[in-house]
Formats: structure tokens, sequence, C-alpha cells
């Protein structure tokens, strides 16, 4: 492997080290800050405005090959493969099984968790390392409401499944004011009873909420004046290119806010994203995806096209974009 990455860096320092790939844009749920609420109902996946019916999702040999190209270029330090459900996709373990034998041992998984029970110990065992628990409540029928599934137990059963193997488990969970935001205790209190880490997100401004996500917005500051109304906390020093601010709670644990709106990262923010069609996108606010294995025969077309996307980054704060989550992976 050729190291050239220290060739492929912006003004502010940044250059590719994680790459996150979307192995499928289908999920089994439909969660409200994702899927819209509108005439047509939750039960069906809303388009979107980036599927292109001329090309071919990848498989696990195409996925390889197309980090294998970059891995070359810039030498990744990690990846997280997402979806729309990861665990919708056929040969999870497979593909995690060829990133570990490119020599990356840092692989990490976002997922509702809805299909984990009973395979965490396979996905271990094939390499991955840690695993992301989207839980955007711990009552009922808040979480129908947020998801749009009832089945509120499967992903609890898929949490304890994940810590009984052993994986490096947290929770992400996106706060909608209005909605899910008396969760934010409940939360807390449960990821504390696991011994593991959550992590609040803002709303972004990506897909429907792209025009009119103020209405829901609830911030970082928001999110602490909960907590801090029921717990003393202390501030935990933010690791370069973290995309949480970390608290302690003494006596539960840590908590994170990834405040994409009030608190951005993106003056050091190395991430590099893939979606399943194999188009690569530097930053959210982009909707340029470049199919980088188009030029996998001249290399030197191909750390141009890495420069390229990683000039898409923003300077300092997120713009958003129409194309859903689901698309290009959470």
């Amino acid at each position: 492997m050729v190291d050239v990455s220290e060739g492929i860096t912006d003004r502010f320092g940044r250059k590719f080290e994680k790459l996150r790939v979307s192995l499928i844009n289908e999920c089994n749920f439909a969660c409200t800050y994702c899927v819209s609420d509108d005439a047509n109902g939750r039960n069906h996946l809303e388009p979107n405005i980036n599927t292109a019916p001329h090309q071919k999702r990848l498989n696990t040999r195409e996925f390889i090959e197309s980090i294998t190209l970059v891995h070359d270029i810039v030498n990744l330090k990690s990846i997280r493969l997402t979806g729309g459900e990861p665990l919708l996709y056929p040969d999870l373990a497979g593909i995690i099984r060829e990133i570990k034998l490119l020599g990356i041992d840092d692989i990490r998984l976002t997922t509702n968790a809805y299909y984990l029970k009973d395979k965490s110990v396979e996905l271990k065992q094939s390499g991955l390392r840690a695993i992301n628990i989207s839980l955007d409540a711990v009552d009922g029928e808040i979480f129908r409401m947020m998801s749009g599934n009832q089945r509120m137990q499967r992903v609890l059963d898929g949490v304890d499944d994940a810590l009984d193997a052993g994986l490096d488990v947290k929770l992400n969970a996106v706060i909608m004011k209005g909605k899910n935001d008396n969760q934010i205790i409940p939360l807390l209190r449960y990821a504390g009873h696991k011994g593991i880490d959550i992590r609040y997100l803002e709303l972004m401004k990506m897909g429907h909420l792209y025009h009119h996500m103020d209405g829901f917005f609830f911030s970082q500051q928001n999110i602490l004046d909960v907590i801090q109304a029921n717990y003393f906390i202390t501030e935990v020093s933010r690791k370069k290119s973290s995309t949480s601010n970390y608290w302690n709670v003494p006596g539960i644990g840590n908590f994170g806010i990834i405040a994409n709106e009030s608190v951005p990262f993106c003056g050091d923010c190395n991430r590099l994203r893939m979606d399943s069609f194999g188009n690569f996108y530097g930053c959210l606010s982009s909707s340029v995806g470049i199919p980088l294995m188009k030029e996998s025969g001249n290399r030197e077309k191909t750390v141009d096209s890495l420069k390229r996307l990683l000039s898409y980054k923003q300077s300092h704060h997120f713009k958003g974009n129409e194309m859903t989550m689901r698309y290009i992976g959470g």
C-alpha cells in the first residue's frame, strides 16, 4: 500500500480516515424524522430524489473492490456499516470478514437492532467490534410513534444480544420536540442500567425535514437543561474528529450529544461516505456522488476525485440536504 493520504488534505487539515458504507437503502422502520407523515401514510417508503433506476446495488465483491480502492490510497482507520437497515443486507457477516482481511480492524455497525437477536456472536466472530443501536424511546407507545413499529421488545432483546456477545454498544436517540423529548431521562436511566453510553442526536436538515424542521428541533442546550434538572453533570473533553460532545452523570455513566446544528463539528470531520450503488460523498451537505470504481484503472484520477470530495465538506456549519439518511446512511 502506498499511503498518499497526506496529499489528500484540505486547508483545515482534514483528511479521510473513516468510511461509512450504506449497504442497503431499504429499512423495516419508518422513523418520523426519515419518512414523511403524509397522505400516503408511513407504511410505504418514500421515493428518494437520488434513487437512480439505472444503477445496480453493489454486491459484496463490488463493495470490497470499492473499499479497497479507497483504502489503498488513504489508509482507512475505521469503517462503519449502515443502511437503510444493514441487517437486511444478505451477506453482512461475509462483508465484515472481507473488510477485516483488508487490515481494517475497527469495523462498526449502526442498526435499529430489530433483527439483531441471535446474530451478534456471528457478527463479532466475523470481525465486528462495535455497534450503535438506534432507540428513540423506552415507552412502547412513543417508540411506535417514532419508528412506525410496535415491537420495541425486539430492539431491547437486540441490545442484550449485542452486550452478551461482548460488542462495544452505544445507543443513539434522535430527539424531537413534542414527540420524544420526555424520553431523555428514561433513556439515560436505561443506558445506565445496561452500563452503556447513550448519544442524543439533534435533528438534521435531511430529507423531508430539510425545509421544515424548526418546529421539532430540540437543541443540545435543551437536552442539557432536561438532564441538569435531574442530575449533576460534568463535561468530558471532546476527542478530535468526534461527532459527540460528552458529559458524565455520577452513578449512571456517560452520555453524548451529537449537536450537528447548534454546535457543529465540521471543522475536523474525517468521514467519507459511500451509498449502496457505489457513489462516494464527501459531506452530507452535498448530493454530488462520485462512482470512484469507474476510475479504478487511473490512480491519479481517483486521487483527484477524492480531493474533490474533500472540498465538498462544509467549512464550519452543516447546511443540510434533501437526500434522506436512509439513502446515504446514518
